[in-house]
């Protein structure tokens, strides 16, 4: 199997790419993968970053098939599965899970750890780990509660139920379930608004996001007030001044 890095402009996509075994991720592609995380992280170049799986699967999860890859899970999570979803979820650039077939244990951490899911109709989510025997990992246990509360996180961690892509939509697992036909034209769409967004301003509005969870209403209104001072030195926020005075639409170059 390998994990395969493409850009096209200002868009960079991970693929997956196993797909004889529903693209499920060895030990050490999760490391390739992890680095490449890291490289579009640190782009400035990349303004949007697509993660996907190759053919009718986004992923299986870790491929038992391959083995454990000889070292302490711990350490290997650390190198790969973890490190990928940290790099997704600090990165300051928008990501997007495109999602085929089946996302099951941490095929589903990682779709999940993408600030935006879209999935064709008949697209699966499932977080079985112990239906192996197996605890939760890839940041299952921070990021679900947070999109679907505690008990019902709990309940698809501890059962491994597998729900469908309008459940997930309806879960705010997913943003869209969109027919199966119409999935690469639906992402290609929103990956190109996304990438022509203010970088800086998505940027700050996720960490503002992400960190609310810890923050009292005073500390986020701090947290919101630093950031905008931060905004206002960039060349997109006078962009958008200029182009609101001038009633067209503002070009934004994501600094």
């Amino acid at each position: 199997m390998s994990v395969e890095l493409t850009r096209t402009d200002d868009v960079a996509t991970i693929t997956i790419s196993n797909p004889d075994r529903k693209n499920a991720i060895s030990v050490a592609a999760s490391e390739d993968m992890a680095e490449y995380v890291h490289e579009v992280a640190h782009d400035d170049g990349v303004r949007c970053v697509v993660v996907q799986g190759e053919g009718d699967a986004f992923c299986s999860g870790i491929d038992l098939a391959e083995g454990m890859g000889g070292g302490s899970p711990t350490q290997e999570l650390e190198r790969g599965l973890n490190a990928i979803v940290a790099g997704l979820v600090r990165m300051r650039k928008p990501t997007v899970a495109k999602v085929r077939g089946p996302a099951v244990g941490a095929g589903a951490s990682l779709a999940t750890a993408c600030d935006f899911v879209y999935a064709e109709q008949s697209a699966t989510f499932g977080w079985g780990f112990t239906d192996i025997g197996l605890a939760p990992d890839t940041g299952a246990t921070w990021v679900l509660p947070r999109l679907v509360g505690v008990r019902r996180a709990l309940e698809l961690l501890a059962t491994g139920e597998q729900i469908s892509a309008e459940e997930a939509v309806a879960l705010d697992i997913a943003n869209d379930a969109v027919p199966d036909a119409d999935l690469d034209g639906f992402v290609d769409q929103r990956v190109e608004m996304l990438a022509s967004r203010p970088t800086e301003a998505v940027a700050a509005a996720k960490r503002l996001v992400y960190r609310s969870g810890h923050r009292s209403f005073e500390e986020a209104l701090r947290a919101e007030a630093r950031e905008q001072e931060r905004m206002v030195e960039t060349e997109d926020f006078a962009e958008g001044v200029a182009a609101f005075a001038e009633n067209r639409e503002p070009e934004f170059q994501g600094r």
